[in-house]
């Protein structure tokens, strides 16, 4: 066998079957989201390979609905689907299936769009930490875009001194200020109303000037807040500075676990 063949079997469905200059074995792997999939040596015919999977119907139907179970579980785990709402201040996020095998992102003015392999979908493991690793990438490159450039226009409106601005993907912190006066922001910020991420740079900017959270820092903070500091920190506890990671559940489906696998070495077919 020379080239991949797909195969529509009566009870199971569809199979891959797919040439291997190295395999020994015919191998059949099944997992959640992956389909069945058939390893063939080339030595090895296509039809001894369709027999073999005849022979193993019993084993595959128990096995689907084994992975059914595996899948549903898996399916309330996912976070980023084409129907999820993800937004920064500037773009939405499309999730769109293609033809190609290989992931593929695209910024515009307004939209994120992240191209996912059709075949393979975007369910695993794997696809969704490709997916998260876009979305941050994007966030970065927003964040230091227009972060650094707000933190010095609020600065020079109110008439604030620091050292310097950093964005970072921080993990519980909104920002922070040093004793230096360099100010730390969290990237996840663009994804925030501009007002309350406004709110978070001033927040750090009035620790240059008052290092505690006492009346004095409040006073101040209300000066270049319209007198809404405590509403706007109220308002921020409805948000979490979070990484994009923790919102997974270890769900024991990555790459590698749960696949199903039987083989015969062709020599004995």
């Amino acid at each position: 066998m020379n080239e991949s063949l797909v195969v529509q079997f009566p009870q199971i469905g569809e199979v891959h079957f797919v040439p291997s200059a190295t395999a020994k074995y015919i191998r059949i792997s099944m997992k959640p989201f992956g389909g069945i999939r058939v390893t063939v040596p080339k030595r090895a015919s296509i039809r001894i390979a369709m027999a073999f999977v005849e022979s193993k119907t019993d084993w595959i139907l128990r096995t689907q609905t084994r992975i059914a179970t595996q899948e549903k579980r898996r399916s309330d785990d996912t976070i980023f689907t084409p129907d999820t709402v993800f937004s920064t201040q500037k773009r939405q996020l499309q999730l769109l299936p293609w033809k190609s095998e290989q992931f593929r992102v695209q910024l515009s003015k307004d939209t994120l769009k992240i191209f996912y392999p059709h075949e393979t979908g975007f369910r695993s493991e794997q696809a969704q930490e490709i997916i998260r690793n876009y979305i941050i990438s994007t966030l970065r490159k927003e964040a230091k875009e227009y972060l650094p450039q707000q933190t010095e226009q609020l600065a020079a409106k109110y008439g604030f001194s620091y050292r310097g601005v950093t964005v970072k993907n921080l993990s519980s912190r909104w920002g922070s200020c040093s004793a230096s006066n360099h100010i730390n922001l969290n990237i996840h910020l663009v994804r925030l109303p501009q007002y309350l991420s406004d709110y978070v740079i001033l927040h750090e900017l009035a620790h240059t000037v008052h290092k505690n959270h006492g009346d004095l820092f409040w006073q101040k903070l209300n000066s270049v807040t319209g007198g809404k500091a405590k509403h706007l920190a109220a308002e921020m506890k409805q948000y979490r500075a979070l990484t994009l990671s923790d919102h997974r559940r270890d769900t024991g489906l990555s790459s590698g676990h749960n696949q199903h696998i039987v083989d015969v070495d062709v020599c004995r077919t």
